[in-house]
């Protein structure tokens, strides 16, 4: 293999538009005219910052050469991704790792803070495969609830759409966990989908683990490389790299996976709990 194609194709790209998505949050849509890899719902790519660093990024947005990185604030590589401005240049590597299975003709997809971003051309690429599909948005507050408008927009005998806040300014009052409870007493689904903070995912896979259902989830880790060289985003305890088996796990790959919803690793690769 060249060594170009492992490291994901490394090109230039300039920004094209900064759509403020909340008062924190981002969409980054660059413009990619070079020849890309193909992209699924789920993967990543990895995003160079000039002078800063290199880090994964979900693509929220795949309509090249239009192509979007939903981003909120929270080190140094996010802080400077979301103070871009129109024609300012940046690197991509990628798409990289594994993607969602549309195998799904009734699903349930569930999304927490920015996690939402993955998940959005996973739920246009199941309701054109003709899948019924209910979105769950989860956030702290209304303000924060990312997509919403759009996703409201989608609304049709096909796509219901679901909110929950913890402050109650919209939708159910409450943790997604909580919402999804509910709305499990209503709805019968044979997949759910989900990305957003571990310890969401985790519960909402501890709800549904005895279950029919099909899960499957985004998870987050530290990666260097993005393509399997490292071995920062390995998983205890049994080596999987989140960069290439990952991001995206089914239930049963989780089931082996002790430190999902418990712990991970920093860039040194101390134990964190989450």
């Amino acid at each position: 293999m060249r060594v170009e194609n492992l490291m994901g194709n490394p090109q230039s790209v300039y920004v094209l538009d900064v759509i403020h998505e909340t008062e924190n949050v981002r969409t980054i849509v660059i413009d990619v005219k070079k020849r890309i890899r193909k992209f699924a719902p789920g993967q990543f790519l990895m995003v160079w910052i000039p002078g800063v660093d290199e880090i994964p990024m979900s693509i929220s947005l795949w309509d090249p050469p239009r192509v979007g990185i939903t981003v909120l604030p929270i080190g140094e590589g996010t802080e400077a991704l979301v103070s871009l401005q129109k024609r300012d240049w940046i690197g991509i590597r990628g798409p990289f790792g594994s993607s969602f299975s549309l195998e799904s003709r009734k699903a349930l997809v569930v999304g927490g803070g920015v996690g939402v971003s993955p998940l959005k051309p996973l739920v246009y690429d199941l309701l054109r495969s003709g899948t019924e599909v209910t979105m769950l948005i989860a956030a702290k507050t209304k303000q924060e609830l990312i997509f919403f408008g759009e996703f409201s927009r989608l609304l049709n005998e096909r796509f219901v759409l679901r909110t929950s806040t913890e402050d109650g300014s919209e939708g159910f009052v409450g943790l997604a966990t909580d919402a999804v409870k509910e709305i499990l007493l209503e709805n019968q689904f044979d997949t759910l989908y989900t990305c957003g903070p571990e310890l969401m995912m985790y519960g909402l896979y501890d709800l549904v683990k005895e279950s029919r259902m099909s899960f499957q989830a985004s998870l987050e880790r530290f990666m260097k490389c993005g393509c399997g060289i490292c071995g920062t985003c390995s998983l205890d305890p049994i080596g999987s790299l989140v960069c290439v088996d990952g991001p995206v796990y089914s239930g049963k790959q989780l089931s082996k996976i002790i430190e999902f919803g418990k712990y991970h690793r920093d860039a040194v690769g101390k134990r964190r709990k989450f």
